[in-house]
């Protein structure tokens, strides 16, 4: 993208800062970003090696290829044969709202059998939650929340999707917890980011596929309780997540991606891992194609593409900004709108509010302003 194109956005997207001013704060809030990233090179020393053989790591691996699934990633999702049983209970919510906790089991096979022992030994992962902020009745429009990585607490959820607003506004809300989070997760503070392993990419996979199946099972539990239409709204790995979900069914009214991640690769690629083998080139070569075939980039949605809302900060280092502009020419430029500053601190965070309830609106899920 050339100078001039940034510089229509700029103009396009309306925020008041520009040039200098505008390189300043991206940088100060990509600076804080950093921050964060620093994180896993810290606790690093303390986690466990990965104890693979690299021909088992390679036979994982080479499984996506054989079948075929790098090169046609749609082909590796998995859509449940039929809704499970499900369980329905009341649940205390930090702002009052008549809030419900359902529950069911996720019966997610992992596609790559060499996998399945190891994914299939977490026994928490496998009943998956919905929180669901609900006014009683039939027929309500819904958004279901998508949240971020090592996210997922329903309380921090309510105040980031601003749960209160939404419902006040007439609309039902939905939290999907994202397999191997919050009573997901495994019981080891260790263990808690494993839904993403660099050095495991055949295990991410399957965590996406059941991210994937789980999402299909939501949407049809809320059908059953009566919801009317059922938009998406994903932040960061929840972004991704949304972007995903479109590009296998054209089920939800709208996505929302906020400051999305689109590829896995950047910042955290299969070259962070340590291994307890040496990684040649080529191994390395084939862990990054796993790592990266449930990118939305290698996808196209199956919903209209005014259908889309994409949210983004140019100084985003956790998801970043260049990759979003991929894919938003990929799929032909969605409705968009960039801010100014990082993934965690935005200096116009207003515009993102502005830009989601008038989405709403025009997608006719908030009554319009006159």
């Amino acid at each position: 993208m050339t100078n001039n194109d940034m510089a229509a956005f700029d103009v396009a997207n309306g925020d008041g800062v520009t040039g200098t001013g505008q390189k300043y704060l991206n940088t100060l809030g990509g600076w804080v970003d950093s921050l964060f990233l620093s994180l896993p090179g810290l606790i690093k020393p303390f986690l466990p090696r990965l104890s693979f053989r690299r021909e088992d790591f390679e036979r994982e691996l080479d499984f996506y290829f054989s079948e075929g699934y790098v090169d046609n990633p749609r082909s590796f999702f998995r859509q449940p044969e039929r809704i499970p049983d499900y369980r329905v209970a009341s649940m205390a919510s930090s702002s009052g709202i008549p809030c419900e906790l359902i529950s069911f089991v996720s019966d997610y096979r992992t596609v790559n059998p060499l996998v399945r022992e190891r994914f299939d030994s977490h026994s928490a992962n496998r009943t998956g939650y919905l929180i669901r902020w609900a006014h009683g009745d039939q027929g309500r429009k819904t958004v279901l929340c998508l949240h971020g990585f090592m996210l997922g607490e329903p309380a921090q959820a309510e105040k980031m999707f601003q749960v209160r607003r939404l419902f006040d506004a007439g609309l039902d809300v939905a939290l999907f917890i994202t397999p191997f989070h919050w009573r997901r997760a495994p019981e080891s503070p260790f263990m808690r980011g494993m839904f993403l392993q660099p050095g495991d990419p055949a295990m991410t996979g399957e965590c996406f596929g059941q991210a994937m199946h789980d999402l299909h099972v939501s949407f049809g539990i809320l059908r059953d309780l009566g919801a009317g239409e059922i938009g998406l709204a994903g932040a960061s790995l929840g972004g991704y997540n949304a972007a995903l979900f479109i590009s296998l069914c054209d089920e939800p009214a709208f996505a929302a991606l906020i400051v999305p991640a689109v590829n896995m690769s950047r910042p955290f690629g299969v070259e962070t891992a340590s291994h307890a083998f040496k990684a040649d080139t080529e191994l390395m070569i084939k862990a990054r194609k796993v790592w990266e075939l449930h990118s939305p980039l290698h996808l196209q949605p199956r919903i209209d593409r005014d259908h889309i809302l994409i949210i983004a900060s140019r100084g985003d280092r956790l998801c970043p900004f260049d990759q979003v502009l991929e894919l938003c020419e990929k799929w032909d430029w969605p409705r968009h709108r960039f801010l100014t500053g990082g993934h965690w601190l935005i200096f116009n965070n207003r515009l993102r509010g502005r830009a989601w309830y008038s989405f709403l609106r025009d997608r006719g899920f908030m009554e319009p302003v006159f």
